[in-house]
């Protein structure tokens, strides 16, 4: 098992696929990410030395992307000033229906409940 960005991975799986997996780093970050590392896309865990990731930390901290815990807290903590605020996106989260201009007529029930 190899330990990076607070997750363990297998050393035997790829590269790309695994880290898309972190909350905060998608498929395209990721791309991004191992492109300009000059990584190759489907390399293994198994295949890396210790500096690549620290290069891949560095990475991460220079471009400054929230990952994980952070991110949540950071999604938690703008849900809770436009609920505070009382903007429209506040007060329908507030009340639980959908936010992002769904219809309510018949497919909302799951978020009205």
């Amino acid at each position: 098992m190899t330990h990076l960005l607070g997750k363990d991975f297998n050393k035997n799986s790829i590269i790309l696929h695994s880290l898309s997996k972190v909350f905060g780093l998608g498929k395209s970050l990721s791309k991004i990410m191992l492109n300009d590392l000059n990584i190759g896309n489907y390399c293994r865990f198994k295949d890396l030395n210790q500096n690549t990731f620290l290069k891949i930390v560095k990475w991460i901290e220079h471009n400054k992307i929230l990952l994980d815990d952070v991110l949540k807290h950071k999604k938690l903590s703008d849900i809770d000033k436009l609920k505070s605020i009382k903007v429209y996106r506040g007060l329908r989260h507030i009340y639980r229906l959908p936010v992002r201009g769904q219809r309510t007529k018949t497919n909302a029930k799951s978020n009205k409940k």
